[in-house]
């Protein structure tokens, strides 16, 4: 991987393009948080732009004077940059020209499907947001979050984003798992699917939901859950019935994620320790594992030690409003060895490179991971995904957009490519679906996430 020496890692007392060691250095002195909100953004992002204007200043996000006329919430999220002209296209004739600011596996699926993939390069719109109030959390946590022991977790964090200026590897992973994600509780009826070789595919329906927890590092009784999740799968009918139920913790040293599983066949919950790691997802076709889920997700820690590699320029996958709108069927977007590069859009970003690597006597697998995650939003961009002899194997594009209800940047969908199989895994797509709700149902809403609750949906 070829890094960017020209754009240097800020927040630190070093200047250094890429970090040859992890050293730990949880808090940042108050003179460093004081650059949030000033020559850093919220988030810890370069607020400037760079140096040939490519990469504009952050202005404060998406600008809700763009949302289309009519729009109401609960609608399809239109593109608010319909003006917006394709720049150039970066297939695999010209891929050599921009492999410097392109993750290895993006470059691996250019070449390997030379007649009919590529990306549409857009200008860049930096558009992630958050409300005042998630800006004040995330900078006291500059000077107060710490990591837990062995890095399993954090402590001494408000709301999210718990190392807006990391200072190792494992701090950057943890921005991803805890970041602003909304503060609400989020319904999506998402479709997946998982194309045969020769293009063929089947479609499975789930239904998900993540509630962020009210009482998450407030002091309440469920105090270190950072969320809580179900996922109901609808179809195909040899998998109807599966539900999920997880409580994902901050602190996993002392508390781990706790997962229930409702099984169909004996109409009873049970635990199930085993559902995180490399266990695989049961509508991916063994195409996808579990803490791949979101990006990546769980005990972060566990298995991988983490290296924090600098930033970069990237092209990555941003504002991705047409992939998703209801014009878009199925049919024209699921394609033969990957998805229809016509609905998507690549910009120019700053993103943070962590890179992974197996713990000697731990099981995974991956042997190592390379996570490019957007400096805006700290959500991963692009995952690259190696097998254990160190070859790349797969690798996961995640469609980020904003939610300009939700004051958020997220994902409208995502996607693992296998370059061995020839196939790919894409979930969260809603075109024929109901699109994304957002609500705030208060602390009443965690009633609807224990076990009992769990018992009776899936008796419904």
């Amino acid at each position: 991987m070829k890094l960017n020496r020209k754009v240097i890692i800020t927040g630190s007392s070093l200047v250094l393009s890429c970090f040859a060691s992890s050293i730990a250095m949880a808090k940042v002195s108050a003179e460093e948080a004081a650059k949030l909100g000033d020559t850093l953004t919220w988030s810890g992002a370069i607020k400037a732009g760079n140096a040939d204007g490519t990469i504009p200043a952050y202005t404060g996000g998406f600008d809700k004077s763009l949302i289309p006329s009519g729009w109401k919430s609960g609608m399809s999220y239109t593109n608010p940059f319909p003006q917006d002209k394709v720049l150039f296209t970066i297939n695999a004739s010209n891929v050599d020209q921009y492999a410097d600011k392109l993750a290895p596996g993006t470059v691996a699926m250019l070449k390997a499907y030379p007649d009919t993939n590529y990306l549409n390069i857009y200008k860049t719109c930096r558009t992630a947001m958050a409300t005042d109030a998630a800006k004040a959390d995330i900078k006291y946590n500059a000077s107060n979050a710490t990591l837990a022991p062995r890095g399993a977790g954090v402590l001494g964090m408000h709301g999210s984003t718990p190392f807006p200026i990391p200072q190792e590897g494992v701090e950057a992973v943890w921005n991803h798992v805890i970041r602003w994600r909304g503060g609400q509780r989020v319904v999506q009826n998402e479709a997946g699917f998982a194309p045969q070789v020769d293009g063929s595919y089947a479609k499975a329906t789930i239904t998900v939901n993540f509630f962020f927890n009210p009482e998450f590092k407030k002091g309440g009784t469920t105090d270190d859950i950072i969320f809580f999740y179900t996922s109901k799968v609808n179809s195909p009918s040899r998998l109807t019935g599966e539900i999920i139920l997880l409580h994902e913790t901050a602190n996993q040293s002392d508390h781990p994620r706790i997962v229930w599983k409702y099984y169909t066949g004996q109409r009873r919950v049970r635990r199930a320790p085993d559902a995180g790691h490399d266990s695989p997802s049961s509508s991916a076709d063994g195409l996808f594992v579990s803490d791949q889920v979101d990006g990546i997700n769980g005990a972060v820690n566990e298995r991988f030690s983490w290296e924090l590699k600098g930033k970069q320029e990237m092209y990555i996958p941003y504002n991705n409003f047409d992939m998703n709108q209801p014009d878009v069927k199925y049919s024209d977007l699921i394609k033969k060895g990957h998805i229809n590069p016509k609905w998507t859009r690549w910009e120019l970003h700053r993103v943070w490179v962590v890179e992974g690597t197996l713990r000697e006597g731990s099981r995974h697998v991956y042997g190592k991971r390379i996570i490019y995650s957007d400096e805006d939003s700290w959500q991963v961009a692009v995952h690259d995904l190696y097998d254990t002899k160190g070859n790349l194997w797969r690798t996961m594009d995640m469609f980020g957009t904003v939610f300009w209800d939700s004051n958020m940047h997220w994902v409208q969908a995502y996607a693992t490519y296998d370059l061995l199989a020839k196939r790919y895994y894409i979930r969260g797509v809603v075109n024929e679906e109901s699109p994304y709700v957002f609500d705030d149902p208060g602390t009443t809403g965690m009633k609807g996430y224990t076990p009992a609750a769990l018992r009776r949906m899936g008796r419904r």
